[in-house]
């Protein structure tokens, strides 16, 4: 069972005692997964995105060709069925999404032009939701913080000044038995939250005995004063900043239903800049004891921005060495409710 968490009870609370940050800290040790209920962002601004991303994604492939991303947008824009953008190396096929990369353009750089008139409504609606999720962010990061001895505000003022952030937008068709729709992986970064509409496909991993646990994705809510509900989820890079505390958990996505299932999914890297080494309290050392640093893995000092870029590399890398290796297929495993 994936917790849900009031991020309203988050945002107050003051030691790691609170019930949220205990239950915050229980989801994020055990599986790395929980749902958040955030009245801070409107049901109506989700809706609206997804309206928006199920709109892009219904016109004739032709016209999405139009605006495929590029080294030169810093590969922002649409990638096809088949576009390379397998999450696993063990999918031996192209899995069955397409999807549009929302970024804020590069602050070192020229002025970025502005969207097509055709994406204009997209880029509307990725860009409030992406500010609605850097807000929303914060409140996970107090009761991290909290959880890991330390004070509120220290994960944010330490690694969460200028974050590099970016909303995905993915469709997934319906799978035959021989498809997939994203195979299994952790994510590079530090946090994912997302939601989607249509369709069921989210699986996460059980540490306790490797199977698949069907985790509902839906936004839910229910008018436009009503909270929306995200899956949120700890990459390899809070495990690392959390000294192997946290698990970056292996999960998937298997739309074996009838319709087309479109997420919103926003990725949080935090500061590219910001090193990769964070002071946790240790556990049981009362108020007085000093803090430690803690490492997971490579003892190198790296930034936040070096330590997901290398991670991406692994990643990339794999696909390259395990090209003729072992394959995943999801269809028929683990089918449950909608998801």
């Amino acid at each position: 069972m994936v917790p849900l968490i009031d991020a309203a009870a988050l945002a107050s609370a003051e030691s790691a005692s609170d019930p949220a940050v205990v239950a915050l800290d229980a989801a994020c040790m055990e599986s790395g997964f929980f749902r958040l209920s955030s009245a801070a962002v409107p049901c109506s601004l989700v809706e609206g995105a997804l309206d928006a991303a199920c709109g892009f994604f219904a016109r004739p492939l032709e016209e999405k060709l139009r605006h495929c991303g590029s080294a030169a947008t810093g590969w922002r824009g649409y990638t096809p069925m088949g576009g390379g953008h397998n999450c696993s190396p063990a999918s031996r096929q192209p899995e069955r999404k397409e999807s549009f990369y929302w970024g804020e353009p590069d602050t070192d750089g020229d002025a970025a032009a502005p969207p097509a008139a055709e994406l204009a409504a997209l880029d509307a609606a990725a860009r409030v939701f992406h500010a609605s999720m850097l807000e929303a962010t914060r409140a996970v990061l107090r009761g991290l913080s909290l959880a890991m001895g330390m004070a509120p505000s220290a994960l944010e003022e330490r690694v969460f000044t200028a974050p590099s952030a970016k909303v995905l937008l993915v469709a997934y068709d319906p799978v035959e038995r021989s498809e997939l729709s994203c195979g299994s992986h952790t994510d590079c970064g530090f946090l994912t939250m997302l939601c989607s509409r249509g369709g069921r496909g989210l699986q996460v991993r059980r540490r306790a005995d490797g199977t698949w646990l069907d985790v509902d994705s839906a936004a839910a809510g229910g008018g436009a004063a009503a909270s929306p509900t995200f899956v949120c989820n700890l990459g390899d890079l809070a495990a690392r900043l959390s000294g192997g505390r946290y698990a970056s958990t292996p999960h998937r996505v298997l739309n074996d239903s009838a319709e087309r299932r479109v997420a919103l999914v926003f990725f949080n890297n935090l500061d590219e800049s910001a090193p990769c080494d964070v002071a946790v309290q240790e556990p049981g050392g009362g108020g007085g004891a000093a803090a430690a640093v803690r490492e997971a893995g490579s003892k190198r000092r790296l930034t936040c921005g070096q330590y997901v870029a290398e991670r991406l590399a692994e990643m990339r890398g794999g696909f390259a060495e395990r090209a003729n290796g072992e394959s995943e297929e999801f269809a028929g495993e683990g089918a449950g409710a909608p998801r």
